[in-house]
């Protein structure tokens, strides 16, 4: 496997990478049987006007150290292209088809690894300056209350600020970051400009069905990618 079927996905905590992977996610080339329902968190939060909206959109298998899959990417180094393959696939109900994103934070640590090992992946970052990622995730979305993915790697929030920074400045170091639109980052992932239809985006999760009441949900969907940096390789 050269990874021609793979998104290899990194973001730092708090750079709003999953909101940006979730909204690639719509599209129906990609492979979405690792999700399941203890996969998920969101935070609710009540807005001045008592409407109740959330912080967070995590969904589907994330890979790293104290997860059920991945727990050696910390040193992926130290691993073989085989080992390494076989944790991608550990989620997934059916890993035969379409396109399969692999998010892990590990992944700003070994971006150039990544690249030999599987030359024909798409390799994917998103960003958001330091200070806001670690502001977004301790203060917005839960910090250590986050009960998916797990954050026990990190330690405590010096040790959080710390790789925080390092993730960052790996990712700018590799990447040439820009504001993208949902369909120039499907453009740059070989991925064609479509979305599921309503009805699959509905089954697909609580959120999605929100946002289809919203006629504009691909605009939505457009902002939630274009908010953030992203970089493609």
């Amino acid at each position: 496997m050269d990874g021609q079927d793979l998104i290899l996905a990194t973001g730092a905590p708090g750079s709003r990478w999953s909101g940006t992977l979730r909204a690639i996610s719509t599209n129906p080339n990609i492979n979405i049987s690792d999700e399941r329902s203890e996969l998920e968190y969101a935070r609710d939060y009540v807005t001045p006007d008592g409407k109740t909206k959330q912080y967070g959109w995590h969904r589907g298998a994330y890979w790293g150290p104290y997860h059920n899959q991945g727990q050696r990417f910390d040193n992926l180094q130290d691993m073989t292209k085989d080992e390494i393959i076989k944790e991608f696939k550990k989620p997934y109900k059916d890993f035969n088809y379409g396109v399969k994103i692999i998010k892990s934070h590990w992944f700003a640590y070994h971006l150039p690894l990544l690249q030999d090992l599987f030359p024909k992946s798409k390799i994917m970052a998103v960003y958001m300056p330091s200070d806001f990622c670690f502001d977004w995730w301790r203060n917005k979305v839960g910090g250590w209350d986050i009960s998916y993915p797990h954050y026990d790697w990190y330690e405590n929030d010096a040790r959080m600020i710390k790789q925080i920074n390092i993730e960052n400045t790996n990712i700018e170091n590799f990447f040439d970051l820009q504001q993208l639109s949902i369909y120039e980052v499907f453009e740059k992932l070989g991925l064609p400009s479509e979305f599921r239809s309503e009805e699959e985006l509905i089954s697909q999760d609580s959120k999605l069905k929100d946002l289809t009441k919203n006629k504009d949900y691909k605009k939505v969907l457009d902002n939630t990618v274009h908010r953030s940096f992203t970089g493609i390789k």
